[in-house]
């Protein structure tokens, strides 16, 4: 099969079109005909090796994926050759930047009817993302100030709409105007220009010196250390970064607050919960048919053309989501 791999870590000129045998499915496994697969932070950083850990080479990138199920494990239920899907492979294994990928059948859903190929792929890893940081991690409730960093990014404008979809007043934070743009799209309450505004002391302004009850945290950095002061007491924190601060403990302890740590590709990678993946994607895919959860395409790229989505995404200058073609 046609694939984009790298042989070794590094810029985005080591990803190399390259021929490599088709996967073999697991007991557990749908083989997936990839039509197209979406681009995340997550790639650039197992790109460079920024996340860590052993890799085998030929590594294939791509931890979006929408496409059509030509082959089973002897253990699938629910999905049959031709059965349209959309998942996130797992961070463990190749990914979809390939003509056949390999996804758990735990992890995968119908396709949402109303999208086509290249909308669907945009959709899988920020929304579990941004549903478990919201839902699972944060638990917001009606009423809660939510404070969502970077709005008009991938897991940022879907964070937008589930908060609202839980009935609490967001808040986000945004610069460029096609950012800003997005973010009043999403439905964002308040809508703070960080270039030109004081974060903590608008947030303060907009909670009448409260703060927020639910942060999440997409950036990072002095971001993160600035959360713990725009937090409400007895607030929640959600990270999607890894941080490493020695503000931490006295940031949360003087505020009765937590800290939460969100990983999406724990259940794949571990196995733990896996269906949590499969049942949350149904949801979206519910959402989004019913016209209550909208993923934003920002660009499209050609697989032969993936170093030059890979430059874009990492300039930190992506609106909504990129979406890399495998077939038309």
């Amino acid at each position: 099969m046609k694939a984009m791999a790298i042989l070794e870590h590094g810029g985005p000129e080591e990803l190399r079109l390259m021929e490599l045998p088709k996967p073999v499915p697991g007991e557990n496994d749908l083989l997936v005909e990839t039509h197209s697969c979406g681009l995340n932070p997550v790639d650039f950083k197992k790109r460079q090796s920024a996340l860590g850990g052993p890799a085998e080479f030929p590594l294939i990138l791509g931890y979006d994926v929408s496409g059509v199920v030509v082959g089973t494990g002897s253990r699938v239920e629910g999905f049959e050759e031709g059965d349209l899907v959309y998942a996130s492979p797992s961070l463990a294994r190749n990914g979809a930047n390939a003509e056949y990928v390999l996804v758990d059948y735990r992890t995968a859903a119908h396709r949402p009817k109303t999208l086509d190929h290249v909308e669907a792929a945009a959709v899988p890893l920020v929304t579990l993302t941004a549903w478990e940081s919201l839902y699972d991690r944060a638990g917001i409730q009606p009423g809660h100030n939510v404070l969502i960093h970077a709005g008009g990014g991938g897991v940022g404008h879907v964070a937008i709409q589930l908060a609202h979809l839980r009935g609490s007043r967001v808040l986000t934070t945004a610069s460029s105007d096609d950012s800003i743009a997005l973010c009043r799209q999403s439905g964002a309450d308040v809508i703070i220009n960080y270039r030109q505004e004081n974060v903590l002391e608008r947030v303060m302004e907009e909670t009448d010196g409260q703060g927020c009850e639910v942060i999440l945290d997409t950036v990072g950095g002095p971001v993160f250390e600035q959360c713990f002061q725009c937090l409400a007491m007895n607030g929640a924190l959600v990270t999607i970064t890894f941080t490493v601060t020695d503000k931490v403990v006295e940031g949360l302890f003087f505020k009765n607050a937590t800290l939460h740590c969100e990983f999406m590709g724990v259940p794949a990678i571990y196995g733990i919960n896996i269906e949590s993946h499969g049942e949350i994607l149904k949801k979206a895919a519910e959402l989004i048919d019913s016209g209550r959860l909208k993923v934003h395409l920002g660009r499209t790229y050609s697989l032969e053309n993936l170093a030059e989505a890979h430059q874009y995404q990492e300039s930190g200058r992506a609106t909504g989501k990129i979406v890399v073609t495998i077939r038309d």
